[in-house]
């Protein structure tokens, strides 16, 4: 942590301004004290202590040239985080799209969470959206070390981080030595009760080091919201919605992490696993009327009920060894993310042109998504010094497989209080996403008595097959990228 003068110099001041205050106090008491009749009784304050804290927790700024943040425990740890979606609501910069259960989408820059590359251990992870964006808030925050922003990229990163990049680093079984469980309990206002738990282990194994770890988060968010709408600011008004909707679930976490170090070389396996068990409900009432829950004024009534569920899980083995005057690194990774999820929702509308409303139609939908996403990556990078530089060179590899299938059925009724029809007839279709991606890259670093420098190029081909049921379309494109950084 870098020592921070403007906080050493502020701490001072409050010293001053509270001992000054104090003096000032004490001999306005005596003096009082002295006027006072001798059967005056005093009621003094007590104070047990008065902390001044002589340090801030700032985030640090990494030895690299580009520009990188480091928010580390030392910075989370006074706010008592459950996951990855607390700690990086504190960090500036970060914002997210979900109000509701968690921080799932991280944004940066203001742009949409497909624009912000989430990382975990400096690897991309595959995600649920259309965009590809991880929802960080399923990670608890006992399996991280810290947490990295990087601002600008680099020739030995993707170009996809057009916001910026957040690296999730785990622990690992090289820098975590020792053992702890954590055991708790969320209880809400309606008296629901959520259990939290966890586990972290790390020691020597065999020749190398072993970390591995657990966590159960218990995850509950019920929110009862009234929205007038108006046909303009001021205007009049139109209908009113009043809505509940609560999300229960839980989530599943898990990381193992193995680093052995054979002569000059070092082995490092990695792996973590991310489960997500939830039902959303929701429960919506339209009127016409700003205030009143009579049926002689009710528009709507809608039910949404959507079961999740959803695997996340990545394995990565690395060999790092001196080579040719250089250190050569391999890297190879597997990550796959396996999404089920059901969604019925029902409505029943009434036709306002009538007094009261009368009733118009029941409908309903019910959409069965299944998506199974896999990437796997090799990474082969050399550095090694040329002159007074460094010279970085290496190719990175992705072949990634998104398949979909979406199945949807609408049933109606005409009439009012009856059941709807069995949901048995579903309209499917499937779609198949193939991508290759090979991007080689050159970059060369170094320093020049306070000043620092970095250079480099990557080239990035992509060729991409899309088939949706009897459809099919490609597209390659390549792409050149230059970065630099004093």
């Amino acid at each position: 942590m870098k020592r921070n003068v403007l906080a050493a110099a502020m701490s001072r001041v409050l010293v001053c301004a509270l001992v000054a205050p104090m003096s000032f106090a004490t001999a306005f008491g005596t003096a009082r004290a002295a006027d006072a009749p001798a059967d005056a009784s005093p009621d003094p304050k007590q104070l047990d202590s008065v902390v001044v804290q002589a340090d801030i927790a700032y985030r640090n700024r990494t030895d690299s040239v580009a520009p990188v943040l480091s928010y580390d425990l030392e910075y989370f740890q006074r706010f008592e985080p459950l996951t990855v979606g607390d700690m990086l609501k504190r960090v500036p910069s970060v914002a997210f799209v979900s109000d509701v259960l968690e921080y799932d989408g991280a944004q940066l820059r203001g742009l949409d969470p497909g624009y912000t590359q989430i990382l975990i251990n400096g690897k991309k992870v595959p995600g649920a959206g259309n965009d590809r964006s991880f929802f960080v808030d399923r990670i608890p925050a006992e399996l991280v070390e810290r947490i990295e922003i990087l601002r600008s990229t680099s020739a030995n990163r993707s170009g996809d981080a057009v916001a910026g990049a957040l690296n999730i680093v785990l622990r690992d079984a090289y820098e975590f030595d020792g053992k702890y469980v954590r055991v708790g309990a969320l209880r809400f206002d309606d008296g629901e009760i959520k259990p939290t738990y966890g586990a972290v282990a790390s020691g020597e194994a065999g020749d190398g080091r072993l970390l591995g770890g657990f966590n159960v988060q218990g995850r509950y968010n019920p929110k009862f919201k009234r929205s007038a709408r108006f046909e303009e600011p001021g205007g009049a008004f139109t209908d009113r919605e009043d809505q509940e909707d609560t999300r229960d679930g839980d989530d599943y976490s898990a990381n193992l992490s193995y680093t052995r170090d054979i002569g000059t070389s070092r082995l490092s396996i990695d792996g973590f696993y991310v489960r997500t068990d939830r039902t959303e409900t929701e429960h919506s009432l339209e009127y016409n009327d700003a205030s009143s829950t009579s049926r002689d004024h009710l528009l709507s009534i809608n039910d949404q009920v959507e079961k999740i569920k959803q695997d996340n899980w990545s394995l990565g083995v690395e060999y790092a060894f001196d080579m040719g005057g250089g250190r050569t690194t391999f890297d190879l990774d597997y990550a796959r993310f396996d999404d089920d999820t059901r969604s019925t929702e029902e409505e029943s509308g009434f036709d306002d042109e009538d007094t009261p409303p009368s009733f118009d139609e029941r409908e309903g939908t019910r959409t069965l998504t299944d998506t199974r996403d896999s990437e796997g990556t090799f990474k082969l990078a050399h550095k090694r010094g040329v002159g007074g530089t460094t010279m970085e060179f290496g190719v990175d590899f992705m072949d990634k497989r998104r398949q979909t299938t979406l199945q949807v059925s609408e049933v109606d009724t005409d009439e009012e209080g009856a059941a709807l029809p069995p949901y048995d007839a579903f309209d499917r279709n499937d779609s198949r996403i193939d991508e290759t991606r090979v991007d080689p890259y050159l970059m060369f670093n170094g320093s020049v008595g306070a000043l620092a420098w970095e250079a480099g190029l990557r080239y990035e081909t992509t060729d991409v097959d899309v088939a949706f049921d009897d459809e099919k379309a490609s597209n390659d494109y390549n792409t050149l990228l230059p970065s630099a950084h004093l």
